[in-house]
């Protein structure tokens, strides 16, 4: 008897747990808590995490920064928001700093601040009083020696200079201060290129304590860096800090080219190109520690599994939106045909960089000219 009176009561404690557990889920019963969808947790502390979409992008030089843009581009424009855009062609300063008078009035903004930045530039603190509040910073670094060689190729350097690389390393490059001397092509490529995107002076290229100095300026600004060399972890990594779906990070490689026009190089060419692009290399070095560190907080094998997630979805993308691919663009730089009725998404991910840029100059044009008129009309008594 005794047992039977355990039996019914334990199934009496079950019964009333599970309504009390129905009624909660359902918020007939308070808990005092709000109900929340947890995406992922950037920290143990932290409860809910939402996705992040102001950012800036300083657009590096021949460091897959076209790809990385594009990406930001079509987030952007999918949320319809407020990107600042150069009044013509693609870039916003550069050789001369960022600076607020640069913006152009046909695509400002009421406030006058925006939420993305991807365009290209040279960096300048003031950057952050045009960003609104909540913006990410980020920008992508590549290993110097080979970035050097891509921009003196791409850029056609040897039609300036008249001369090869290997002829220029010899001749131009042969101690640090007639390197330094060297005027930059189009008066802002050249050598140590990321840190002078990254706004650095050229007379600061030969001393070590101005560029830790700068270095750690950067650090302090920057909330991602990316590498080039590893773009496929850069952007598995890029879409937990932003909380983004990995489909977002879709892409078909632009403005790139085949390796078939990279010139070959003797050790000795590629020492004395470490040894001018000192700045550079000291940098790159900084934040490929920083990118180790990185992977391992976020786990190397869950990295390796969105690596191949994010492959997956690059190779349907291919599949799906591309009939043939050339080198037929800029500099011989990869192109795409694509398929006939394809999705529009296909359009936007094989739009190259100036056709794309005139497309959302149109649409913010026409945004603030309607937010325009209806403040006129608001204030006209």
């Amino acid at each position: 008897m005794r047992f039977i009176k355990i039996k019914y009561g334990f199934a009496y404690i079950v019964i009333l747990l599970t309504l009390i557990t129905f009624l909660i889920s359902f918020n007939f019963i308070p808990t005092g808590f709000e109900h929340r969808t947890i995406i992922e947790s950037k920290s143990p502390q932290s409860a809910t995490v939402t996705e992040t979409k102001r950012i800036f992008f300083m657009k590096t030089h021949k460091c897959a920064s076209s790809t990385v843009q594009n990406i930001l581009m079509r987030f952007g424009h999918m949320e319809n928001l407020d990107f600042l855009l150069p009044n013509m062609n693609n870039y916003i300063g550069n050789p001369i700093h960022f600076n607020t008078s640069m913006i152009s009035n046909n695509y400002s903004t009421e406030d006058g601040k925006f939420d993305m930045f991807v365009h290209h530039t040279r960096y300048s603190q003031e950057i952050k009083s045009v960003m609104r509040p909540g913006t990410i910073y980020v920008t992508i670094l590549r290993e110097p020696t080979a970035l050097f060689q891509s921009l003196y190729s791409f850029y056609h350097f040897d039609k300036k200079y008249k001369c090869n690389l290997t002829q220029f390393i010899s001749d131009r490059l042969s101690n640090k201060s007639s390197a330094n001397q060297i005027k930059r092509y189009s008066n802002k490529l050249g050598i140590n290129q990321m840190n002078w995107d990254l706004g650095m002076d050229t007379d600061d290229f030969v001393n070590t304590d101005k560029i830790n100095e700068h270095i750690n300026m950067i650090e302090r600004d920057f909330d991602f860096v990316m590498i080039f060399e590893y773009l496929d972890a850069s952007l598995v990594l890029f879409a937990h800090l932003m909380q983004w779906p990995l489909e977002q990070m879709a892409y078909l490689p632009l403005n790139t080219r085949n390796n078939t026009y990279k010139q070959i190089l003797s050790n000795y060419d590629i020492n004395r190109l470490i040894q001018v692009n000192m700045a550079d290399n000291m940098l790159y070095t900084r934040f490929i520690q920083k990118f180790k560190k990185m992977i391992n907080e976020y786990g190397i094998e869950k990295l390796k599994k969105g690596i191949k997630s994010l492959m997956a979805i690059n190779q349907k993308i291919l599949e799906t939106c591309v009939q043939s691919v050339a080198n037929k663009g800029y500099a011989r730089t990869t192109s795409y045909k694509l398929k006939a009725n394809t999705k529009t998404m296909c359009k936007y991910i094989a739009m190259n960089e100036l056709k794309y840029t005139s497309h959302l100059r149109e649409i913010q044009y026409e945004r603030q000219k309607k937010y325009k008129a209806l403040d006129k009309l608001m204030n006209n008594n």
